[in-house]
């Protein structure tokens, strides 16, 4: 039985909910911890450090017991650290627990690309990300004005309890309809010496590092809005928990739409064509940011607007590099998953660390990072190998 598309949306979901969610409540838990907004945005930066490397555990997992026990597990853990978070009486104690949430949360991607990839032919695997890719946009969207709303009205701590409950609603469903898909498992996927061979080959295949390289790089844009967003709109342009949550739903919105031309063009258009037009785009409106704000200087419109126009070009680079990076290895499709989110938020976290450590109240430091992630992308598409596409 195919997992249905909603449920693995879902799992995916877990990754940017865990971030979206707490956004607007980072000025709330500096204040409540004493401390600064370096200090306390190592609650996103420890989070993402974890989510990385984690991945490159969970694909051999996945690979040598199953996808369903896998993701099972992970949501387990995931709960576990969501109710110590919002338990956590210090800094310190809640940046661990959000590290052991990253080790929990990783799992859901892993698990899902790794799916679609045993249940879809490689033509069609683009469109099905692109699915996935709106159908989980709806939780970013909702989950920033969410966390303003109970933030301004309940607390910070209040966020983590909503995660408590849409964890343990999605561990439910995902025990009765997330059903095994892996062809066969691998008995030897955690063996040290063949679990370095396969990641040897897939780092020296130069098609999965062409398309990891550019799904890495409009990732870290998109962390770079995640990593400064809330210190601009709330410190710099004066708004509150609640408004930043709909400047940040508005960001999604244009991922969405872009999911949905994505889902309209690309089977028109072809792998090759969608990721150029979707890289090309990113490029421009990421220096469209920097451009506006030596402009107009900093407001919601230059701060914002190149963001959403950026996110329509990341939802129709984003599907088509993943499919490519992904498509050649169905017989360790959990390891190329793992590999490639590992690339992606470990690349992210530390543009996410660069942004924070240069942070503004202008803008400036998350519209350059975003404008030089496009710029990485493009470059990147030098490295596709002629024959793909």
């Amino acid at each position: 039985m195919i997992p249905p598309v909603w449920l693995l949306a879902a799992l995916v979901s877990l990754g940017p909910l865990s971030t979206d969610l707490y956004l607007p409540a980072l000025p709330a838990i500096a204040a409540a911890f004493g401390t600064d907004a370096a200090g306390v945005q190592w609650t996103l930066s420890g989070y993402l450090l974890a989510f990385a490397p984690a991945q490159l555990v969970y694909g051999p997992l996945a690979d040598r017991f199953g996808r369903r026990p896998a993701a099972l597990g992970g949501l387990a853990l995931y709960l576990a650290a969501s109710a110590a978070c919002a338990l956590a009486p210090g800094l310190g104690l809640l940046i661990v627990a959000r590290v052991v949430q990253a080790l929990g949360a990783c799992g859901g991607p892993v698990v899902a690309r790794a799916v679609v990839r045993d249940t879809t032919d490689p033509p069609r695997a683009a469109a099905v990300y692109a699915t996935i890719a709106g159908l989980m946009s709806l939780a970013p969207a909702v989950g920033p004005v969410l966390g303003g709303v109970v933030t301004q009205e309940f607390g910070w701590r209040a966020t983590f309890w909503l995660l408590v409950g849409f964890t343990a609603l999605l561990l439910a469903a995902s025990g009765v309809r997330l059903a095994e898909t892996a062809p066969r498992l691998d008995p030897d996927a955690l063996a040290p010496a063949r679990l370095v061979a396969a990641y040897r080959a897939l780092a020296c295949h130069r098609g999965f590092l062409a398309h990891a390289a550019i799904a890495t790089a409009t990732y870290t844009g998109l962390f770079c809005f995640i990593s400064g967003s809330s210190h601009v709109v709330q410190t710099g342009l004066g708004l509150g928990p609640r408004d930043f949550g709909f400047v940040f739903a508005a960001v999604v919105g244009g991922y969405l739409l872009g999911s949905l031309v994505a889902r309209q063009i690309s089977s028109r258009l072809g792998v090759r064509r969608m990721l150029r037009l979707g890289v090309v785009w990113c490029f421009l409106c990421g220096w469209a940011g920097p451009a506006a704000l030596a402009r107009a200087g900093p407001s919601l419109a230059t701060v914002a607007l190149p963001v959403v126009l950026y996110m329509v070009g990341f939802a129709l680079a984003q599907p088509n590099a993943q499919s490519g990076a992904i498509a050649p290895f169905p017989h360790m499709a959990g390891r190329a998953s793992a590999l490639l989110g590992f690339l992606q938020w470990g690349l992210a976290a530390l543009g996410g660390l660069i942004v924070a450590a240069l942070l503004d109240t202008a803008g400036w430091a998350m519209a350059v990072g975003i404008a030089l992630s496009g710029t990485a992308a493009l470059a990147s598409l030098a490295l596709l190998p002629r024959e793909t596409g």
